[in-house]
């Protein structure tokens, strides 16, 4: 059940605040233009803490979920209600040219009963960029975070006596140039993964490590401004994904490497949308020759309609190759298509609901993970130190490998904090 401080605390903040607040909000001179989630809302909007040439943004949440498939089991279903305490900064710069961020946070899961699946996440991160001069710019991003691995991921181990923890390192820079109507920005990434050994319910290790690994991508992109509006580019990408062991415990080396060709648009068509899409090629070549390649339509898409200035719905969709543990499969094609509404029914009263679809198909066996994916939810904010939030969430997974399937509710209540 929720803890005892969680309720008090929920309770003290929503009965310490009138609820005529909320209908004063809506005689604010606002700017009703752009997207629900990012428009600035200057009664509710975080002030920060200056620091000389920096802005402080502390943060802290505390979240009550109820599971009703912790496990994301097909059969012998468990249920939990989970307590999450998190933290969070932000310090960004105030600078007129130039920018440098950095950010932290960190997250600890406690479950009600089942204690063994309590995990603490957390993430250290910087990004910034240089304005060299109008046309050039330098752009970086560095990250560090240990995490861990959902129970519904699908190279996530069945037989696992807890969730799989791995630390992630990542680091992109990118080389922005513009020549009047025309630019190109050279960039490139760098990941690499580390796997934590986890104990089997049949007894002894399942041994992650040759699931470590390391990626490497590097693309070019080339533009040109049609309008002030819009630009329409054509990117080539290189990747190499390179496993750490020479000799895995499986016996298989799944180092490979791939490219990915398209043409897409950075558009704003005034009031009404913006946003970007691509369509391309993309193809992944597997060292191992027992191994398929795996190849297809390469797309992406993330554009907001602004259907009314209260109401604004967006489209995503994105076709990646993806690494998998199955045996047998070189990789799987991950295609996914959603949509999401964002209405505002009062300045501090903000409703969402959301549905996406993802075909994943595996190559190399007869494997196909359908699943589906709904959710709704509201966020209320108290006033600018205080929101609530209610989500719930559904999970239907279909898939032809044995065991995979299941179906999962959650539903959880979140009070944040900042300043």
């Amino acid at each position: 059940m929720p803890s005892t401080f969680s309720k008090a605390l929920i309770v003290s903040v929503i009965f310490g605040t009138g609820i005529g607040s909320a209908f004063a909000a809506d005689a604010e001179m606002v700017d009703l233009r752009g997207s629900i989630r990012d428009r600035a809302r200057p009664s509710y909007d975080a002030m920060g803490i200056r620091a000389g040439a920096f802005t402080v943004f502390p943060s802290a949440a505390l979240t009550e979920t109820y599971d009703d498939n912790i496990y994301a089991t097909d059969t012998n279903t468990a249920d939990d209600f989970i307590t999450t305490l998190g933290a969070a900064i932000a310090v960004n710069s105030n600078w007129s040219r130039h920018a440098l961020n950095f950010n932290a946070g960190v997250s600890k899961y406690v479950y009600a009963d089942n204690t063994g699946e309590n995990r603490l996440d957390w993430n250290v991160g910087a990004d910034g960029h240089l304005d060299v001069t109008r046309d050039t710019q330098f752009t970086g991003k560095l990250a560090y975070a240990q995490l861990h691995e959902d129970r519904g991921d699908p190279n996530a181990p069945l037989a696992a006596v807890e969730p799989i923890e791995y630390e992630l390192f990542s680091a992109n820079a990118s080389f922005i140039q513009r020549f009047n109507r025309l630019s190109a920005q050279l960039s490139g990434g760098y990941s690499d993964y580390d796997y934590k050994n986890v104990a089997s319910t049949g007894g002894g290790i399942i041994d992650q490590n040759d699931r470590d690994r390391r990626e490497y991508e590097e693309s070019l992109r080339l533009g040109y401004d049609v309008s002030p509006d819009t630009n329409v580019y054509v990117r080539g990408t290189l990747n190499q994904r390179d496993y750490k062991l020479s000799t895995p415990v499986v016996a298989v080396n799944r180092d490979s490497d791939g490219y990915a060709l398209v043409v897409g648009s950075d558009f704003r068509l005034s009031s009404l949308a913006q946003g970007g899409i691509f369509v391309g090629y993309q193809k992944q070549r597997y060292d191992d020759a027992s191994f398929s390649d795996v190849s297809g339509l390469s797309y992406g898409a993330n554009v907001e309609w602004y259907l009314t200035p209260l109401t604004t719905v967006t489209f995503n969709a994105a076709s990646t190759v993806e690494e998998t543990t199955s045996v047998g499969a070189s990789g799987y094609l991950s295609q996914t298509g959603g949509i999401r509404i964002d209405h505002e029914l009062l300045r501090n009263l903000l409703l969402n609901g959301e549905v996406s679809y993802t075909n994943s198909k595996y190559e190399g066996i007869e494997r196909t993970d359908n699943t589906l994916s709904a959710g709704l939810g509201f966020d209320y904010l108290v006033n600018r130190n205080f929101t609530l939030g209610l989500g719930y969430n559904y999970t239907d997974r279909k898939s032809d490998a044995a065991g995979a399937d299941y179906k999962r509710n959650q539903i959880g209540l979140t009070l944040t904090g900042k300043l």
